[in-house]
């Protein structure tokens, strides 16, 4: 493809709204080519004369759509980028979508600021593409330039840390809306499993009625899982609202909830009175729910358990503290804790092992830190720092 030519291809059936996008396009972008198609096939025939850059293209279309449009696009050309418009929102477009490589999709109506942010991006990663190739020309032209061409290295290693954080979020965003989708077949297989048991248990041999079982089992805890994949993304999107939050009184409501939930256990509670902090009240409660959630989970086996949220100074700076005398951890997988997923004691308490990364997300997105440290057979403290009130 040519380069320093920037051009955008839109192909849209609707003549007003194609209209519209090319118009506030060549507003956006002075500088850019923009050309327009309105179906899939002649979509293809314009791609193949003007080779544009980006593709801005609608789903549901005459002659061809625009996904089988971008499907074959993207075949010969994989480095174009693609953003599909789409009224609707279901599972197989989005599969369909992964499959085939589409960049980035919107909802119609289409947001035309969303859009030109998008494109923004995608201008802005094209043109640094061609900046880098120019650099790396020049590195070619002479061995002399060998010093420069470490230099620029680490920058590249330092701008690709940065471009896979924006991945990283770029990727949450589109796994937050497959996972949303992916809701609805769950509920309908334990429906109609549940139906199949209901309906015709009784005449199913014990072996199938054993197969039934475990596939409700296994949609559950798929369902499940997909509530904690959401649960870790909505982290990361939901904008924070900073305000004094009462942590010991959320604590202890916290802390008596669980109690009424296991009345039977015999759990002593010390909970530290008056700590005040800055921050988003309803991520903060999240984040004590995850952290003495998992203290009273993993002090089940304790015939008389005890847990503390309280506070202490580390070099001389406030730290807040959730401690138990549960089942703790050996120290050496101390860096497993905040990776999703990764749980210590498989099999020996219930859980998906997405807890400790929801709750390192909520203190990173306070600019604090958290950190555990734990015995087995002796319990764990977590630690972590937030703006505190006096």
């Amino acid at each position: 493809m040519p380069e320093e030519s920037l051009s955008i291809l839109i192909v849209e059936d609707d003549a007003a709204a194609r209209q519209s996008l090319v118009n506030l396009a060549s507003l956006r972008y002075p500088d850019v080519a923009i050309h327009c198609a309105d179906n899939g096939l002649s979509g293809l025939e314009s791609f193949a004369r003007h080779s544009p850059h980006i593709v801005v293209t609608d789903i549901t279309m005459p002659v061809m759509d625009g996904i089988s449009m971008a499907g074959q696009i993207k075949s010969l050309h994989p480095e174009v980028a693609v953003i599909a418009l789409t009224a609707y929102s279901d599972t197989s477009f989005l599969m369909k979508s992964i499959e085939i490589g589409i960049d980035h999709y919107l909802l119609k109506p289409v947001d035309s600021d969303k859009l030109f942010a998008i494109i923004d991006k995608m201008i802005a990663g094209i043109t640094e593409v061609w900046r880098r190739k120019h650099i790396e020309n020049a590195l070619r032209v002479s061995e002399s330039e060998l010093k420069a061409a470490n230099e620029l290295l680490e920058l590249r290693v330092n701008e690709r840390t940065a471009d896979l954080q924006a991945a990283i979020q770029e990727q949450e965003s589109f796994s937050y809306s497959v996972s949303h989708d992916l809701r609805a077949p769950l509920r309908h297989i334990n429906s109609f499993s549940a139906i199949l048991m209901e309906e015709f248990g009784e005449a199913l041999p014990k072996q199938a009625r054993g197969y039934l079982e475990r596939i409700r089992g296994a949609s559950c805890r798929m369902g499940a899982l997909i509530d904690h994949l959401l649960e870790l993304s909505r982290v990361g999107r939901t904008e924070i609202h900073l305000g004094p939050v009462n942590l010991s009184g959320l604590a202890a409501t916290i802390l008596a909830g669980l109690q009424e939930t296991d009345p039977w256990r015999s759990v002593e509670t010390g909970i530290e009175e008056n700590i005040i902090v800055l921050g988003d009240e309803s991520l903060l409660r999240q984040l004590l729910e995850n952290l003495l959630g998992n203290a009273w989970k993993y002090t089940s086996k304790r015939s008389v358990a005890r847990i503390e949220f309280g506070s202490t100074k580390i070099a001389g700076e406030p730290v807040l503290l959730v401690r138990d005398n549960g089942a703790g951890f050996e120290m050496k997988y101390q860096e497993n804790l905040f990776v999703a997923f990764q749980r210590l004691h498989s099999g020996e308490f219930e859980g998906d092992g997405i807890g400790l990364t929801t709750a390192q997300r909520i203190i990173h997105r306070h600019g604090g830190d958290i950190w555990g440290e734990g015995e087995v057979d002796k319990g764990a403290t977590f630690y972590f720092t937030l703006p505190i009130y006096y």
